[in-house]
Parts: C-alpha cells; structure tokens; sequence
C-alpha cells in the first residue's frame, strides 16, 4: 500500500462501523455470556411470546442450563451466578420471580394506541430487569433499585422518577426512555451482526422483526458454537454494510468515491496485531479503522505508523466530532477481540481462542504461534468470501458512496430495497465453509492437535460432541456426511482452491409429473396440508424440497382445474404446451424464494408458471413485476390473493421479517400490504 496514497484517499466517516455496546462496559461477565443472555430474552421478550407463565421460564432455564453444561467445569458455577439473578424477583428458578404482567402492574388505559405504548415501555424495563443492566447513576440508579422491589410495577414509574426528583421540574418522558439506551445500543449491533432482521436498523420499535437463520443458532448454540458463531459474523462483517446510517457529513469536503469498504476489518486488525504483537487504540482509530483492505507486511505497517502524525493532523482537520471522539473507537475494538480475549475475569482462560488481552489501552498478543495460525487459516477465507461475493460488496460499496454523496449535499437518502435485502441474505446465514472451519479451528486447539487427512475420523467425533446445533444446522449430523465434508474442506485449504464452495445455486423452479392418480380432491388437499406443515430437511448444509408436496399440487391441480385437456399457467391465465408423457408443462415456483430467502414448502407460497412466465419472474425489469404478481393473485386456482396468502402464511409462523421485505423490494407487495399483513396478526 502506497502511504501517501492512503492519506489522500482519507474522508471523513470512512472506518469500521462504530457503535458503542453495553457488553463491552461488562468486566465481570465472561466471553460472550453477556451476549448469549441478551439474545435469550430480547427473543422471548420482544420477537416471541411475553414471558407470562411459568412454561416461558421453563424453556429459557433449559438454554441457560444447557449453555452452562457445555461450558469447562472450573467457570460453570460463576456462569450459573451470571446467569441467574441473586435477587429474588429476578431469579428464574425463584418463587418469587415477576411473571411480565405482575412487573408490568395493571392501569387502565383511554384507548388501544395508549394500551401499546404502555407495554410497549413496560417490555423494554422488564428486560432490563432481567438482564440486570443500565442505572449507572442519577436517576437511573434510583429506577434500578426500585425495579427488584417486591412492590415495584412499571404502571408507577412516572411517580417514582417524581420521587427521585423531590418536587423538581423533569422531562418524565425523557428519563424514561433514556434509561432503555444499552437496549438501543446493542440491539442495532445484534442487527448489523444478522442476529436478527428488520426492515431498517433495528431501532424501531413498531417495526416487525424476527430472529433469523443466524439468531435462531445463536439461540440453542452451547458455549463452543456461540464462540465459533460469533467468529463466523465477525469473518462475514464488512467496515461498512450497507445498512449503515452515515450522519453529520453535511457540507463536508470529500470526494464520494474516496468512501471504501474494507471487506474484511476483522481479518485486518488480527493481521496487524500478528506483525507488531499489539495494537493501540490510537493506532486503530486512525490507521486500522480506516485501511481499505488487508495489510500483512511489516514494512507497509511500519510507513504507517512512521506518517501517524500526517495521517492525524488529516482526519483532525476534518472537524468531525466522530472522527476524532475516542470512545466509539475503543468500543468498536473492543467488540472485534471480543471472543478472543484471555483478560476478563470469570472465564479463567478456558476461552479457546486465546489469543491477546487488553492492557492499558493496547490489545496485546498472548499466544503468538494460534495468532499466526488463524490469521493464515482466516486469510484464505477471507479470499474465498471475497471471491463468492464479490459482485455483492461492488454493489454494496456503490450504494452507500451514493449514501454518502447525499449526505455531503444534505439531500434525501433512501436505500435501494434490493440492494439492501441482498445484503441482509448475505449477512443473516450460514457460510458451511467459514462455520466448519471456526468449529474445526476451536476443535484443534481443544485436542492440541493439528488438523489433517489422517485425523478427520477423530475430528467428526469431536465436532459432533462440542457442536452438534452447527453440524445439525449443517445438515451434518451424520458421521459419513461430516466426514465427506471435512475431507472436502481440508482439500480446499490444502490445494488454497475454494471452487467447490462457489459453485452459484440453481434457478428456484421445480416440475413434476402426475402421480396420486387413485387419490380423491378431499385426500389431496389434507395431505397437500399435512406436507405444508413440515419442516424443511437440511442434507449437507443444503435445504432440500418437499418433492412429495410439488407433486400432491400437481395431482390437485390436475383434478380440480384442468381444462379441455390443459392446466393453465396461474400469471398469464394461457395454456402450456403438452409434453412427451401427454401432461402439461409447469413449472412450480416458490413467491419467496426457496434457495436464497429461506421460502417455506407451502402450498400458499407455491405457483404452477408457464416457462415464459417463471423465466419472467426472475430476469424482467423490476418495475415491471409488479402487474405479473398482480396477475398471479387473479389467475391462481386457490382464488386467494398474494396478500392474503401472506396473511395466513404470517398466521401460521411461517413467515419471517426478511422474507416479506423481499416480495416488497421485489415489488410483489407494497409498503402498505406490508403494514396490512402485520396488523392482520
């Protein structure tokens, strides 16, 4: 890398996403628990039911407990203290734990819109409560200490901040919602981690959202595969998703196209630190955060460190409070070692990857030999995600120069809804190869020993022991299967040849013949329900297709819509063309995608299509989609709409917040079906 050329390329905002996170002010919690704990009941609390019955508390002890059990022996029992209350009211396991509508209390209300908002508050204290978090001083400690009083209840909050302030003039409304922060804060990065989607950054709290294929992982994972799924987003994350909000640029001097993502930040911090086994905070927050790519060669890293005072005297002269504000930047470093530290307190160094600690504000390598040996192990997956997804970082980087030449004109900025949500499908899934090779890592350093042809017998073993939710996840789960794989994924890093795992998946169509010709239309359609509701399989980390369901429709179909001797296609209404074995050509195409946004296998989101029509569907312009998802809420046999599909679909769990984003970024819904569908709930 050419200094001077780094220099001038510097712009402001230009550096790894900086966000401050509750868990990185947690000294006493140990790796990760914070992080696993949050997940846990911001799930039960805010994505799925309230927990309003001893049964709710029943599944959460289970995670607890099994997160405990998987953990070394000499942290279970601090984990168990961490994990559980020691105030009675917040102790699970206790009698006199708060059930949610007990903590919440019991006011009468004007109208529904005054319900919500109440609960809507009460949810946010009940997780603090919970979580044990937020109150460091003023007011919000007073508020914390109230909540774990047997008495206390969130309908009496507006009196007890009163009470705090003794008869003096306060914003209620502001204190109230100023106590929830750490929420706000960490929620926005568990989004921009793919813990969870939404339609923006996470931080509406009327907005649907869900858990995704990541967060649902994280939710059952054991200690070992929260550590390896918490490396595989780090691996994943760019300096800059496109998600990001790019703030007070206004007016700025800066040249958009200067704005670059580095699209793999984690791998260039661990680099720098191998080189110069450290790293300050001052060195990260003005070369490292802003580096546009990987830097391995010590030479390079020395010319930086030698044009510091240049390179400082530059983003200064911005006059950009966030570029210069330290606090951010340590937080955000803080949160890429997370995981890889050996310093915090109640994990007494039985984190695997120990690699560095935190000392004086400089991160700090302890264990140089596994330092060097993930960087190398993390540098070819890096040029394998680098590869596969090249053509999506292009497009990302082009969205959000265009975020930032708008922003530098104080002009209105929306984001491309297909960028986005291609991005969010990236960000939101499993990599097989980046997963198993974190698992595989984590399994060598627990064995002591290297992995390699002659050991993959023993690794399955020990894969399959430390993290059967991944494999399973997978699909995995059998031996000779991970066994395959693994020999698979040693030839990649042997032969540094990744072509296996780039291979682009096939269009999301599918076809069938007749079959169930004895089966009355009253037999078809209690099966056609009964295949619906089945879960999707995984084989070898890929989803397969219920092949028994296309062909159940198919069979439907036939008997209940055929026409003089033709089915026709449910866009266009025309017939097709008759094939070889005298049926009719069809092509049976899921709405929400099957591959790449995780579409159910049900019958409301399948369509028989003509070929022109389904070929149509994938490759027209965008804005002309939408009249043919028109034509299809017309022209299908079941005469129910694409937004009443979507209703009952939503209705019975089968819809996520990602999915239906996509029919609307993909023009089959607009933003007021998608309200429609949400308040149909």
């Amino acid at each position: 890398m050419n200094v001077t050329q780094f220099i001038n390329q510097l712009v402001p905002a230009n550096y790894f996403l900086t966000k401050s996170m509750e868990l990185t002010k947690i000294n006493s919690s140990g790796t990760l628990w914070y992080t696993k704990k949050f997940l846990v009941y911001y799930y039960y609390i805010f994505l799925s039911d309230n927990i309003t019955v001893r049964d709710d508390i029943a599944v959460i002890c289970d995670i607890f407990d099994k997160y405990i059990s998987s953990m070394p022996e000499q942290v279970q029992t601090d984990a168990t203290q961490f994990f559980y209350s020691n105030k009675e009211t917040a102790d699970l396991r206790s009698e006199k734990f708060r059930l949610f509508y007990d903590f919440a209390g019991s006011p009468t209300f004007q109208n529904d819109r005054e319900k919500i908002d109440f609960y809507e508050m009460a949810k946010k204290y009940y997780f603090a409560f919970l979580m044990e978090s937020g109150g460091q001083s003023g007011v919000k400690s007073y508020i914390k200490k109230r909540l774990y009083q047997p008495d206390f209840y969130f309908a009496n909050i507006d009196s007890i901040i009163a009470e705090f302030y003794d008869g003096q003039p306060c914003n209620l409304t502001g204190m109230k919602n100023d106590y929830m922060a750490f929420l706000r804060n960490e929620r926005q990065i568990l989004f921009y981690y793919g813990f969870f989607h939404s339609k923006s950054s996470g931080s509406n709290d009327r907005e649907f959202s869900s858990l995704t294929p990541v967060g649902e992982l994280a939710l059952k994972s054991n200690f070992y595969e929260f550590l390896v799924l918490w490396e595989h987003q780090k691996l994943k994350m760019v300096s800059q998703p496109v998600t990001a909000d790019i703030q007070n640029i206004t007016g700025l001097q800066a040249d958009c196209q200067n704005f670059t993502i580095n699209t793999n930040p984690y791998l260039t911090i661990l680099q720098w630190i191998d080189c110069l086994g450290k790293l300050s905070d001052e060195d990260y927050q003005y070369i490292v955060s802003r580096l546009p790519h990987e830097v391995s060669e010590s030479e390079t890293i020395n010319d930086l460190l030698d044009k510091l005072p240049q390179i400082k005297e530059k983003i200064q002269s911005f006059n950009r409070t966030r570029d210069t504000a330290t606090e951010d930047f340590q937080k955000e470093l803080k949160k890429y070692i997370l995981g890889i530290r050996t310093d915090l307190d109640l994990d007494k160094a039985t984190n695997p990857l120990n690699i560095c600690k935190l000392s004086n504000s400089t991160v700090e390598v302890t264990d140089k030999s596994l330092l060097t040996q993930t960087v190398k192990k993390y540098a070819l997956l890096s040029e394998y995600k680098n590869r596969k997804h090249s053509i999506l970082f292009d497009n990302c980087q082009q969205e959000i120069q265009r975020q930032y030449k708008l922003g530098l004109e104080n002009r209105k900025y929306q984001i491309d809804g297909k960028i986005k949500i291609e991005w969010d499908m990236y960000n939101i899934h499993i990599d097989l190869p980046i997963i198993l090779s974190v698992s595989l890592l984590v399994a060598e350093i627990l064995t002591d020993k290297k992995f390699a042809i002659n050991t993959i017998s023993n690794f399955a073993g020990i894969l399959r022991l430390k993290m059967p939710n991944i494999l399973s996840s997978a699909g995995l789960s059998s031996r000779q299967s991970l066994i395959k794989e693994l020999k698979s994924l040693e030839n990649a890093f042997e032969t540094k040849n990744f072509e296996k795992y780039l291979v682009v998946s096939q269009a999301d169509y599918e076809t069938a013949q007749i079959k169930y010709q004895s089966d009355s239309v009253e037999d078809l359609r209690a099966k056609i329900k009964i295949e619906s509701d089945k879960p999707t399989a995984v084989i070898d980390g890929v989803r397969k297709r219920n092949g028994t369901l296309i062909h159940l429709i198919r069979a439907y179909n036939e008997y209940s819509h055929k026409r003089s001797g033709v089915l026709n296609c449910e866009c266009c209404g025309n017939t097709s063309f008759i094939t070889v074995n005298d049926d009719t050509y069809l092509e049976y195409h899921h709405l929400i995608p099957f591959n790449n946004y995780d579409g159910p296998d049900h019958f409301l989101n399948i369509c028989a299509l003509c070929p022109m029509c389904h070929r149509k569907l994938h490759f027209i312009k965008l804005s002309e989609k939408r009249n043919l998802y028109r034509q299809i809420s017309s022209n299908n046999y079941t005469h129910i709409s694409i937004v009443q599909r979507l209703k009952d679909l939503f209705n019975a769990k089968k819809l996520r917040s990602y999915q239906l984003e996509f029919l609307m970024a993909d023009n089959a819904i607009t933003e007021d079906e998608y309200n429609q569908i949400l308040q149909a709930v």
